[in-house]
């Protein structure tokens, strides 16, 4: 099955979106597999376009506000804030409404015999951030959770009205203010929470940096601190990343040691210690998108002290603050 990316750029004041590579979706409408209802199917009014000899989306009816265009499409399915278009040349973190620009989305796509092109989210890029969101994870997890036994009062009815809008097969608005008023409740309970924001299993070695911009972390709350606190020690305790990390560091540089201090558990403890060290996610808690799929390198290997004086006090210390107080 193809893969398809809706790459944002820039253009006049707003920006648009192209669509590569360019003929998997010339002269097909966008449908949408919602993945958070399970066999709903949303019909976009977007058709994937050649303008001035380049690949871009357009809509049927760009001034029908009535419908949600596919970023917003996507973002309201998600239940993520509602993106802007203008890019301001600032990102503010955590994720806000109109604080942040889609830049990419990546689908897998089925062709129909008709004009349809069905499109299955995979994962999706914030502009002057270089994270990957886990899209088709996130939306897994709102099904999960718009089912749940747990939803009660005015979230279950909003849960209730999500999944009709969804089933309803059209992009309507509504969805977008559904989601919004949804997204708070499930917020205010810390279990929910977790299971929607629940990182990726998934990683990368690296990747490009982010553009230059202005990048505001906005202080959280005590109960944001520790929803992100939760996503933050899954990581660390991922088995797999762990293992990734590892390996990649003793291909790199045949030994393993913390980054730190450089402490060998072999060198201490000789073959009980052999291969054993912990693993510590470098990055702020207000920048860890939700649901991201972690980048290795975002990873540093650290001795049992080190890492536990890390995290021994709030604000976690930086990688640079930690090896200024070793080494004071």
């Amino acid at each position: 099955m193809p893969e398809v990316d809706i790459r944002w750029r820039r253009s006049g004041g707003r920006g648009e979106y192209e669509h590569l590579p360019q003929e998997i979706l010339l002269g097909r409408k966008l449908v949408i597999s919602a993945i958070s209802v399970p066999g709903a199917y949303i019909t976009t009014d977007v058709w994937g376009r050649i303008r001035d000899g380049k690949p871009r989306l357009r809509r049927e009816n760009p001034s029908d506000h009535s419908i949600l265009n596919v970023a917003p499409l996507i973002a309201a399915l998600a239940l993520f804030p509602n993106p802007r278009r203008e890019d301001n040349k600032e990102l503010t973190l955590p994720l806000q409404t109109k604080s942040y620009v889609v830049s990419q989305i990546r689908f897998n796509v089925e062709l129909g015999d008709d004009s349809r092109a069905i499109c299955t989210p995979l994962n999706m890029n914030i502009l002057h951030d270089n994270d990957t969101i886990d899209l088709l994870s996130r939306l897994k997890n709102v099904g999960a959770i718009i089912d749940s036994a747990g939803l009660s009062g005015a979230a279950k009815t909003l849960a209730a009205r999500y999944k009709a809008l969804v089933q309803g097969g059209s992009a309507d608005a509504e969805l977008m203010e559904i989601s919004e008023k949804l997204a708070p409740m499930i917020f205010s309970s810390p279990q929910i929470a977790e299971v929607l924001e629940a990182p990726s299993e998934e990683f990368v070695p690296d990747a490009p940096p982010a553009s230059q911009a202005k990048v505001t972390l906005t202080e959280l709350s005590a109960t944001e601190a520790e929803r992100k606190l939760v996503s933050h020690y899954r990581i660390e305790r991922s088995d797999k990343l762990r293992k990734a990390k590892v390996d990649l560091v003793l291909k790199k540089h045949g030994k393993i040691l913390c980054e730190n201090c450089e402490f060998s558990f072999e060198k201490k403890y000789g073959a009980r210690g052999k291969g054993f060290i912990e693993v510590h996610h470098i990055q702020p808690l207000a920048a860890l998108l939700p649901n991201v799929v972690t980048k290795l390198s975002d990873l540093m290997l650290l001795c049992s002290n080190c890492h536990r004086m890390v995290h021994r006090k709030k604000p976690l210390l930086t990688p640079e603050a930690l090896k200024a107080t070793t080494f004071a």
